[in-house]
Order: structure tokens, then C-alpha cells, then sequence
């Protein structure tokens, strides 16, 4: 038996990140950090688990939404280690076609180019976003928004990554 996820598949990879970089501003994101915001894009049920920011609170409710139960995530971080080649080679792919800054990309951050997405794709890109507009102001609002490393980081506050060894971790510590 055959069971697709979209979550393995560097197609919807694409999209995703698409999704993701389409509302965004001029700045660049971490590498880091776009995966994590692709993770709870795939898996809106649990950001019930997230310490959510002071400026996203509001969305808590919201952007979570029901919990499927065939859909249950007993371990986010492997889920996350998984999902890695899928996102990763999702990135390549729009490094290749010069949807994202290719320079930026090989020192570790994304940002969007100018280079215009085809009429039918952004069209999608356009349609799914508005129909989870909450999910998608909360990630590329106050998730972007707050800080990638320490204790109060993002990392920290989703358990995605490990955080503890971070730079800024190490200085607030001495």
C-alpha cells in the first residue's frame, strides 16, 4: 500500500518555502529558522506545544487548529531531522531557478529575488495562503520576528533545535 505525505516530498517542499517567502519582506531568514516555520506549516496541531511569544499570543488558538488524529507527531525533532533533505533540496531548487538570492543561500540564509514565479504557481501560492491566513501571519509575523537563538529564541521555545550551545546562549550564560 502506497501512502503519499506531502511532507516528503520536495514538490510540495517547494511550494512551501514559496508559500512561506511570499509574504515576507526584504529581509533574509536562517536556514534554520525557514524550516522550522515550513515544519508548522506541515503540522499546524502542534504548535500547541510552542511557547508562543508575547506578540503572538493571540494566535495561539487559531493558528493551531484541529488535531488529526491520524496525524499524531510522537517526536517533532526526528519528524524535523527528516524533513531536512526534502527542505533542503527544496531550497536548491529555488537557489537554481533564482527565485531565491543564491549568494545568501551559501552562507546560510533565504531570501527572496525579484525573479517573478510562474502565473499558475503563484496563483496557488496566492490561494492557499489565504486560506490559512492566521498560520501564515503568525509564521511570517512574530515567529519571524523573534529571535533564532537563546533561551527565549525560537529555538528554544519550539524544541526543534538545540539551543543550548548557541553563541548568544554561551554569552548570556558567562
Amino acid at each position: 500500500m502506497l501512502i503519499y505525505n506531502p511532507a516528503f516530498d520536495s514538490h510540495h517542499a517547494i511550494f512551501r518555502l514559496l508559500r512561506l517567502l511570499a509574504p515576507a519582506e526584504a529581509s533574509a531568514y536562517e536556514i534554520e529558522r525557514i524550516r522550522i516555520l515550513d515544519f508548522y506549516l506541515l503540522f499546524p496541531a502542534t504548535l500547541r506545544l510552542v511557547t508562543f511569544p508575547r506578540s503572538a499570543v493571540r494566535y495561539r488558538r487559531s493558528a493551531a487548529g484541529p488535531a488529526n488524529r491520524y496525524e499524531r507527531i510522537e517526536d517533532p525533532r526526528r519528524i524535523l531531522d527528516r524533513l531536512e533533505p526534502f527542505q533542503i533540496s527544496g531550497l536548491r531548487y529555488l537557489a537554481a531557478r533564482e527565485l531565491i538570492d543564491v549568494s545568501l543561500f551559501a552562507e546560510g540564509r533565504v531570501q527572496r529575488t525579484a525573479v517573478a514565479i510562474p502565473e499558475p504557481l503563484a496563483s496557488a501560492v496566492t490561494e492557499a495562503n489565504a486560506a490559512e491566513s492566521e498560520l501564515i501571519q503568525l509564521l511570517v509575523g512574530p515567529f519571524r520576528n523573534v529571535d533564532l537563538y537563546g533561551s527565549s529564541g525560537l529555538k528554544a521555545r519550539t524544541q526543534l533545535f538545540e539551543y543550548r550551545y548557541d553563541p548568544t546562549a554561551a554569552l548570556a550564560s558567562s
